[in-house]
C-alpha cells in the first residue's frame, strides 16, 4: 500500500512539473476591451432621435449606430446612464446597473444595436432605453441584457467640445431649442462664470430637500444658462468657484429651458478674473458667538460671513416651528435660524450657513438669523451636543438681559437638574406648564402641534430636563424636543 501511495505521488509530481514546462496560452481570458469589433454601422444617433414625435417608439428595424461615451455615472451626477455621442448628435442611454463607469467610461467606443430598445424623453431630453411605464417614462435596459445591445469598443477616445455661446444654447423658436441637435454632445462656453449671488454655495443641496438643483452660469452680457446639479452628485457639497473660464457639460434640456450638466468638478476652469474684474472673495468663517455680536438695535444685514454648528431642535417631533432650526456650536452660543420654509436639517446635522447678504433681527424676543437653505451645507450626521447644565434663576437673569446679543444661554441646550412639573391642562405637555427648581420657575412651552403634546408630563422630582432655552415676547421658555429629554 505504501509503495503504490508513493508511486502516485510521484506520478503526480512529474505531471506537475511536466505541465509546468509547456507554454501556457490561456491562463486567462484575452482583454478584448480595446479591439473594436468593427459592426456594420447603418444609422447615426440624430436619425435615431427623430424617430421620436412626442410618444415612446419602439425601434423595430436591425438598426446599428455608434459612438464615444461622453458622459458616464463615476461622479453620481448621471445615475444608471451614460451619454453617447457621434458625429451627428447624442444620447442617454439608460441602463439598469450602477458603476457603469467601469465598463463604459468616458472615451470608450460603443456600438448600440437598437433593435427592441426604445427611444423616448424625460422633459423633452431625448432617451433611449427599455420598455416604457403606464407614465410613458422609459425602463432602464435590464442588466442581463445589457450586452445583447450595447457592444464594447476601444479606448480611450477624445471627444473635442462644440465651442458655443449661452445666447445659441438658450436661442428659441416657439418652445422649442434653435440647436436641438447639439442636446446630448459634450459643449464648452469659452468665458463662463458663476452668478455672483451664488459664488461659494455647494453645487446641490442636500437631497433630502431637492433631487437637484440649478445654478446659473452667465458670460460677461450678463446672458445666463442653467447648471444642474444632482444632489446625489458626490461633488454636491463643493462650493461654486468664484472666477471666470471654460465650463465643458453635456448640453441638455427640461422642456423649453436650455440646461448644462458636468461630469464632475474638473468641467469648471474658472480661475481667471470675472467679468468687469470683479473680485469674490469666499465668506469667513466665524463663531455664533462673533454672529451674535454683530446685531444692533436696528437690525442689520451682514457682511462676508458663515457660521459653522450643530442641530440641536428635532423637527421630526415638530416642537419646533416649520422652518426653523436651532444650531450651536464651540463658542457655547446658539442662534435660531428661521429658512423661510421647510427643510430637511435633523437633529444632529452638522451644518454650514453661508449668512452673507441674510440678516439678524429680533423675533418675538429672541435673536433671529434670516438665512437660506439653497445656502446651506449639511457636513454630517449623528452629531452630539453635551447641554449645559444651569439652574433656573440664571436662566431667567439671563434671557431677561435686555442686550440681547450678549444673552448666553439663549438658543442653547441646556439641562435644568431636580426639577419638576406643574400646571397646564390635563397634566399633559401641550401648551404651557411650569418648570421648577429650588431657585426658581420657569415656562415650559409644547407647540400643540408637537407629536408629544397630548402626552402627560413626568410628575415629582426629576432628575432632569433638557430643552432649548429662548424668549417668547417678554415670557422666558424652555422647550424640551422629545420625550427622552426629561428623566426622572
Amino acid at each position: 500500500m505504501k509503495k503504490n501511495i508513493f508511486t502516485f505521488i510521484l506520478i503526480a509530481s512529474l505531471t506537475v512539473i511536466a505541465a509546468s514546462c509547456v507554454k501556457q496560452k490561456f491562463d486567462s481570458p484575452p482583454d478584448t476591451t480595446n479591439i473594436d469589433p468593427n459592426l456594420p454601422v447603418n444609422g447615426t444617433i440624430w436619425q435615431l432621435k427623430q424617430k421620436y414625435l412626442g410618444a415612446p417608439v419602439e425601434i423595430t428595424d436591425d438598426i446599428t449606430v455608434s459612438g464615444i461615451v461622453v458622459a458616464d455615472d463615476r461622479s453620481g451626477n448621471f445615475y444608471k446612464q451614460i451619454v453617447v455621442q457621434d458625429t451627428s448628435s447624442g444620447i442617454v442611454v439608460l441602463i439598469g446597473r450602477a458603476s457603469l463607469y467601469n465598463d463604459f467610461p468616458i472615451g470608450r467606443k460603443v456600438y448600440i444595436k437598437c433593435k427592441g430598445l426604445w427611444v423616448g424623453a424625460y422633459g423633452g431630453f431625448i432617451q433611449l432605453g427599455s420598455t416604457p411605464d403606464i407614465g410613458n417614462a422609459l425602463s432602464d435596459i435590464p442588466s442581463a441584457k445589457i450586452s445583447n445591445y450595447i457592444v464594447k469598443a476601444s479606448y480611450p477616445h477624445a471627444v473635442t467640445p462644440r465651442i458655443v455661446s449661452i445666447p445659441e444654447l438658450t436661442a428659441k423658436t416657439g418652445s422649442e431649442l434653435v440647436n436641438a441637435k447639439w442636446l446630448g454632445t459634450l459643449i464648452q462656453i469659452d468665458s463662463a462664470e458663476i452668478k455672483q449671488a451664488e459664488v461659494g454655495t455647494p453645487y446641490a443641496q442636500d437631497p433630502n430637500i431637492s433631487s437637484g438643483t440649478d445654478r446659473n452660469v452667465k458670460d460677461c452680457a450678463d446672458k445666463t444658462v442653467i447648471l444642474r446639479n444632482s444632489g446625489y452628485a458626490s461633488f454636491r457639497n463643493v462650493p461654486l468657484p468664484a472666477g471666470k473660464g471654460p465650463l465643458t457639460a453635456i448640453y441638455s434640456r427640461y422642456n423649453s429651458t436650455a440646461q448644462l450638466l458636468i461630469r464632475d468638478t474638473s468641467d469648471l476652469k474658472m480661475y481667471g478674473t470675472r467679468c468687469g474684474g470683479v473680485v469674490i472673495t469666499p465668506p469667513a468663517d466665524i463663531t455664533i458667538d462673533s454672529l451674535r455680536k454683530i446685531y444692533n438695535v436696528t437690525g442689520v444685514k451682514l457682511g462676508n460671513y458663515k457660521i459653522h454648528g450643530v442641530v440641536t431642535s428635532s423637527s421630526a417631533e415638530k416642537n419646533v416651528s416649520t422652518g426653523t432650526a436651532f444650531v450651536q456650536d464651540e463658542s457655547n452660543r446658539g442662534i435660531m435660524v428661521y429658512f423661510g420654509g421647510a427643510h430637511s436639517y435633523v437633529l444632529g446635522d452638522s451644518i454650514t450657513i453661508d449668512c452673507s447678504g441674510d440678516s439678524l433681527i429680533v423675533y418675538m424676543g429672541t435673536l433671529e438669523l434670516k438665512a437660506s437653505a439653497a445656502k446651506t451645507t449639511k457636513v454630517s450626521s449623528g452629531k452630539t451636543i453635551n447641554p449645559m447644565v444651569v439652574t433656573i434663576a440664571q436662566l431667567n437673569t439671563d434671557l431677561n438681559n435686555a442686550t440681547v446679543k450678549l444673552r448666553m444661554y439663549e438658543s442653547m441646550l441646556v439641562k435644568v437638574l431636580n426639577c419638576n412639573f406643574s400646571g397646564g391642562t390635563g397634566g399633559k405637555y401641550s401648551g404651557n406648564t411650569t418648570l421648577t427648581d429650588a431657585s426658581g420657575t420657569i415656562t415650559h412651552r409644547t407647540a400643540t402641534s408637537a407629536t408629544f403634546a397630548s402626552s402627560l408630563y413626568l410628575t415629582g422630582n426629576l432628575q432632569s430636563v433638557t430643552g432649548i432655552a429662548n424668549k417668547y415676547t417678554t415670557t422666558n421658555q424652555l422647550s424640551i424636543r422629545k420625550l427622552t429629554d426629561v428623566v426622572q
